[in-house]
């Protein structure tokens, strides 16, 4: 039998609330994504004064976060390090923005979540949601110094 853990309802709740509050602080209109550990959306959020495509780009960094297991960064710099590209994966909704961030809890992955709209604050921004679910963002080995 196969045990499945998730971000629920509750830690998407939490996330996007944590979220809000950090764009609010930097005076940043943002969108919010958190998705489950089959790649799904659990909730979204797009603040007032945010455009459409910044959700979209939102739900694209937590769909690829939890599609490839790893953040966003990651996926570009694995796809630098062996010549590779989106194309050849054959999913358009696939992105290297920075802002999509694994979910792990006792080192299995449980669901990822997405910004958009921050700007250069949007890894910022989605650490602090990571952490409102009472979690810690996971570091890059490769780069982590």
């Amino acid at each position: 039998m196969l045990e499945w853990k998730s971000l629920g309802l509750d830690d998407a709740k939490k996330a996007i609330a944590a979220g809000e509050a950090a764009a609010a602080r930097l005076g940043l209109p943002m969108a919010f994504a958190v998705a489950d550990v089959g790649a799904e959306m659990i909730a979204t959020s797009r603040m007032d004064g945010a455009h459409a495509r910044i959700l979209r780009h939102a739900i694209r960094k937590a769909y690829t976060s939890a599609t490839m297991c790893r953040n966003t960064l990651w996926f570009k710099q694995d796809l630098v390090d062996r010549g590779g590209n989106l194309e050849q994966w054959g999913d358009a909704d696939l992105t290297t923005l920075p802002g999509g961030l694994v979910v792990r809890f006792e080192g299995r992955f449980i669901g990822a979540i997405g910004t958009g709209g921050g700007g250069k604050h949007d890894e910022e921004v989605a650490e602090i949601m990571v952490r409102a679910m009472g979690f810690e963002p996971l570091a890059d080995k490769r780069t982590a110094r």
